[in-house]
């Protein structure tokens, strides 16, 4: 292809007469080299990668590129046209759990086949995601550890130049998203970004989403310059979630990059009158990565068996 800027979009019908209808700019750097995907908007209300997304379009000159840079802005276009959160508009499932290669399955695993076509040619890909507007999330960078060592070694050195106090390794499959743990069996090395909360674009936000993937390129040798290397933790604790098992109003007592003690009060669920049905306490000492900041919650809400509308806090133990 020849050096330059494409931008088009990738347009498809599902069986059932839903679009799936992805934008995507390939930018041809002057120069040979890898492929390097980066996509946001997978869950449609976390909009600091997507604003992140764009300004690469905008900001990466071809001729200083080595390679080819694949930025899918959008991910989730029906959701996102529609303001909602996390799970697809079309079929309430969860993108981010399912793989490509079933396109004529439900309308998600159409969109994933979709994707999966864009980017499958790509020796890097970054996720962008954040905290969704029910969401207050701490920023964090988790990395599957599910391939070869050379892979994971690749996938790791693209989480470093992101300013953010802690990433994770993540060896466990089940603790992986599926699309992540494929690409990785595959040799793509990858990582997925958490940073945003509640559905806000903040400038802090956007720019350590952009800061990050851009020293992620420098670090596959795709633009000019020495990546980033801030300081960083490394998370190795078990990662674990306290939901509700009764509808009721969530009542958070901490907030996200909260360090709470064996014991300490999380918050309470009380009924719709204020009178409490249940008090919740860390069982170990813990990160809070984040947790719900709508008090809404309902237990009979469960698509498909996923339990976004009973969550209340997500924890990571640390030592």
């Amino acid at each position: 292809m020849p050096t330059g800027i494409e931008k088009s979009f990738v347009r498809k019908t599902h069986h059932t007469g839903h679009d799936v209808v992805l934008p995507v700019a390939t930018i041809t750097g002057a120069k040979d080299g890898p492929t390097f995907a980066v996509m946001s908007g997978m869950h449609a209300g976390e909009y600091a990668g997507i604003l992140a997304s764009q300004r690469f379009i905008q900001t990466v000159k071809p001729q200083e590129l080595s390679g080819r840079l694949i930025v899918i802005p959008i991910v989730s276009m029906k959701s996102f046209l529609m303001r909602y959160m996390q799970l697809s508009v079309v079929d309430e499932r969860e993108v981010h759990f399912h793989v490509p290669g079933n396109p004529q399955g439900s309308y998600t695993e159409f969109l994933v086949d979709t994707l999966w076509q864009v980017i499958k040619g790509a020796n890097y890909v970054i996720d962008m995601h954040a905290g969704e507007f029910a969401q207050a999330l701490y920023a964090w960078i988790p990395i599957p550890m599910t391939g070869s060592p050379q892979v994971n070694k690749r996938s790791k050195s693209l989480a470093l130049g992101y300013r953010v106090e802690y990433i994770e390794e993540r060896a466990s499959r089940k603790s992986v998203p599926q699309l992540a743990a494929m690409m990785s069996d595959l040799g793509i090395a990858n990582i997925w970004a958490e940073v945003g909360k509640n559905g806000l674009p903040a400038k802090e936000h956007v720019d350590i989403q952009y800061d990050g993937a851009y020293a992620a390129i420098q670090t596959a040798g795709m633009l000019p310059g020495t990546p980033a290397r801030p300081k960083q933790k490394l998370l190795t604790g078990r990662r674990y979630q306290i939901n509700a098992e009764t509808t009721g109003v969530w009542n958070c007592a901490v907030k996200e990059g909260d360090v709470v003690e064996k014991g300490q009060f999380l918050g309470r669920l009380t009924d719709f009158f204020g009178d409490t049905i249940k008090e919740y306490h860390a069982p170990e000492k813990s990160l809070v990565l984040y947790y719900w900041s709508s008090p809404a919650i309902n237990t009979d809400r469960r698509p498909h068996g996923y339990d976004w509308h009973n969550s209340l806090i997500s924890l990571i133990t640390i030592g």
